[in-house]
């Protein structure tokens, strides 16, 4: 099939829309009937009849229909890969004809499809940038609140030495049952539930009332739930509760000496090492929060530079994206997403996913008007950091990335990093 032989017309829906109308002439249409019907020939067994000898005449009785959708998925195949690569065409989303034209020898094979393109710009005031962001420093004082909070989180739970009721500061483990109107609440028991006295974490009221109690007691007691409840027929109701206390331990906290520095790991030997690391680890976290918010910087200034209409599809896959992602976080934190709504987390999502659909397509033009590009050292490094934080090996991550087809993914982000660093290197930062 010659391109000659095709009749093309284009129709610009929008700046990101097009609509494609083809002719395939009766002449390869038919070619290619036959080119089917021959090799359908070949393999074909009809009873009566050698392989290889049964007339065109009896295939087409069993066969016309399964020979017609072959040849109308071939014929748009062909000539739609013929279009695009004759008009330069390279859509992020079309949609395939549904239900396929029939085709049929000595006619014209007619079809059109709709398909979205990135939008044609040129990037423009990108180099100079003006932004600003304080320098990184850390203070003394920074690192003792880092150390104190290690100190609380490596905390030894244990039974109080006397015999003494709840104080604030223990852990209690214990049972509730919680009443409304003299009815238990649906979904207001819990059995061994730990709760940090004094933390707020749970309820500050609730935790107030079992100041004193001791192991194995059990009370009654009213709370005033808050009005942001996430229930919101016990949103800011009395609810009494029925308690029962199982267990009462109290937080040991160790000194912040060299043992309890060897105790952490890590290679520790005094506390002056400890205190070396926890200074660098908060300096490499603030060195990348400068950065995100230089870099959210750049993203404002790029998008307040250029408008242009967005594809909707790239930003429908984003939001597909930023959903399973956050869908994933809320299983990690053991949340119920049974009755989530997914069309309005999908609503909620949308602002945030076309800014990040927006900055990438800015990000690949100037790419493009750079000369910008990713070689496979460069993608093989990535990987190979990968497997190293990962506890894999290299191979197996490389083909982890080709199974799930995200190879193209990895060259494209690493192709993004690559623009902005061009960007923050040449940017004016005060």
């Amino acid at each position: 099939m010659t391109e000659n032989a095709l009749q093309v017309e284009m129709e610009n829906l929008s700046e990101v829309k097009r609509k494609v109308r083809i002719v395939v002439p009766s002449a390869e249409v038919t070619e290619e009937v036959d080119r089917a019907y021959r090799e359908l020939g070949k393999r074909a067994k009809v009873k009566g009849f050698r392989p290889g000898k049964v007339p065109r005449s009896i295939l087409e009785m069993y066969y016309h229909k399964e020979i017609e959708q072959e040849v109308s998925d071939a014929l748009v195949r062909r000539s739609l890969g013929e279009v695009l690569k004759d008009k330069a065409l390279e859509p992020v989303n079309l949609s395939w004809p549904e239900p396929l034209p029939k085709a049929a020898a000595g006619q014209d094979f007619r079809y059109s499809v709709e398909l979205e393109v990135p939008p044609e710009f040129t990037a423009h005031d990108y180099l100079g940038l003006k932004l600003q962001a304080p320098e990184v420093e850390v203070t003394d004082a920074e690192v003792d609140q880092r150390l104190e909070e290690i100190r609380q989180n490596n905390a030894m739970l244990k039974p109080p030495d006397e015999d003494r009721g709840i104080a604030a500061g223990d852990f209690v483990v214990l049972n509730y049952q919680a009443y409304f109107a003299g009815q238990p609440v649906e979904g207001g028991k819990s059995e061994g539930t730990y709760v940090e006295v004094g933390s707020g974490k749970f309820n500050a009221e609730f935790e107030n009332n079992l100041v004193g109690l001791k192991a194995e007691a059990e009370a009654r007691f009213s709370v005033s739930l808050p009005d942001d409840l996430d229930n919101p027929l016990l949103a800011g109701k009395v609810v009494d509760f029925q308690v029962k206390i199982l267990e009462v331990k109290e937080k040991v906290v160790a000194d912040l000496d060299d043992s309890f520095a060897q105790n952490l790991g890590g290679n520790f030997q005094t506390v002056a090492d400890l205190r070396t690391a926890v200074r660098e680890d908060i300096i490499s976290n603030k060195e990348r929060e400068r950065k995100a918010y230089l870099e959210n910087q750049v993203a404002d200034q790029l998008l307040a530079a250029h408008q242009f209409e967005t594809p909707p599809s790239m930003v429908s896959q984003e939001q597909e994206t930023l959903l399973r992602d956050q869908m994933e976080l809320y299983g990690q934190m053991g949340m119920n997403m049974a009755n989530m709504d997914v069309s309005k987390m999908m609503e909620v999502l949308k602002p945030m996913a076309e800014r990040r659909v927006r900055v990438k397509l800015i990000l690949s033009h100037i790419a493009e008007q750079e000369g910008l590009s990713v070689d496979d050292a460069e993608v093989d490094a990535t990987l190979a950091r990968i497997a190293v934080h990962s506890g894999r090996e290299v191979k197996e991550v490389k083909d982890l990335y080709r199974e799930r087809d995200l190879m193209g993914i990895l060259r494209g982000q690493l192709l993004d990093d690559k623009t902005m660093k061009l960007l923050m290197d040449k940017a004016e930062i005060s």
